[in-house]
């Protein structure tokens, strides 16, 4: 069977090698093609093993590829009779195998993208396959349907998929407690992953917010030790609420980034979202000061060999207090999509 994963912008690297890490060496995988923010590859195992993968935003079955796409209007004809010829019963026996509870007459939408000039316009695709859909006994449902169809028309190649994933299935951190401008478990986990996680790990995320990145971590597997802490009181107690009484060992603090009550040279892994906002004219300047003051705490907690990951916003003003430590490197930057701003991750090593 075909599945494609949507991914956040930036991320497709790491996806790709969470993919081939899970399940590259079983015969049963095969990576087809890399898209931004799209990965589509062959999968011969159970639906419901790819629900563990934890940097993809949705998941997939591309029930039909139709090549030959022109900005004619006959492509809609050939999308037509591709799609009339489907077998709907092995497409729900998949979807069932991941969990999802269908009825006998299934509630759908189409949803539609489409690039590339042509001779019909976007909503006569939807209603092609809305149709099809229709006369095959389905039940069209605009608002809350129990299947979402995606129909992509790109280039030469069209694609007709079926969500198997839940709708904020992106945000799989189990928090009851968010707290604004958390960043996505996604990209959390991305972070941890580019961390290079190992058991033995004394694990620190310095500014936790609601715990997503900690989280994310004691998701990954085994650990020493989690260590978190915020300045504000509302974040630590989402933190202690999120986490519950599980992932233990771990302990979480009330303190300033640039104030670590840490001994020197005692964790393995720093990993923090440094996203601020000071919203004054001086923004440069306190954004700034406050990354060298976070840094110079950083390079004193990390051990030697250790790793930093960073996530900013500001990525200008982090390179340039990266570079007056003369003991860290930087040795990977990813740029990726942080709710429609551009952010950057730096990967950091500790001489």
């Amino acid at each position: 069977m075909i599945y494609s994963i949507s991914v956040s912008s930036g991320l497709e690297s790491l996806a790709r090698k969470e993919i081939l890490a899970r399940y590259g060496d079983s015969a049963n995988l095969k990576i087809l093609k890399r898209e931004p923010q799209k990965i589509v590859f062959q999968f011969n195992g159970s639906p419901k093993d790819l629900l563990e993968l934890r940097t993809a935003e949705h998941l997939h079955i591309i029930v039909k590829h139709i090549t030959g796409m022109t900005r004619s209007r006959q492509s809609l004809t050939a999308i037509r009779n591709a799609i009339s010829r489907l077998n709907l019963q092995d497409i729900v026996n998949r979807c069932r195998q991941t969990g999802m509870r269908l009825r006998k007459r299934i509630p759908f939408r189409v949803i539609c993208r489409m690039s590339g000039q042509r001779n019909f316009q976007k909503r006569d695709l939807q209603h092609v396959v809305e149709k099809v859909f229709i006369n095959r006994g389905w039940q069209l449902n605009r608002s809350g349907s129990d299947l979402d169809i995606l129909a992509e028309l790109h280039g030469g190649d069209a694609y007709i998929s079926i969500r198997i994933s839940k709708q904020n299935w992106g945000e799989r951190s189990k928090k009851q407690a968010p707290v604004a401008h958390s960043i996505k478990s996604t990209i959390a986990y991305g972070m941890v992953l580019l961390s290079q996680p190992h058991p033995n790990d004394i694990f620190l995320d310095p500014m936790c917010g609601a715990g997503t990145i900690l989280l994310e971590r004691a998701y990954s597997g085994r650990y020493r030790y989690l260590i978190g802490g915020d300045i504000s009181t509302e974040s630590l107690a989402a933190t202690k609420t999120n986490f519950g009484r599980q992932h233990q060992p771990r302990q979480f603090f009330q303190w300033e980034a640039h104030k670590l009550p840490i001994q020197p040279n005692s964790v393995d892994k720093i990993v923090c979202n440094m996203t601020i906002n000071t919203g004054t004219r001086e923004a440069v300047s306190e954004i700034s000061n406050f990354f060298g003051n976070a840094l110079h705490q950083f390079e004193n907690v990390l051990k030697p060999r250790g790793r930093m990951v960073l996530l900013t916003l500001d990525p200008l003003q982090l390179d340039k207090c990266i570079r007056r430590h003369n003991d860290l490197r930087v040795r990977q930057k990813v740029n990726v999509d942080v709710s429609g701003k551009r952010g950057r991750i730096f990967v950091i090593y500790h001489l």
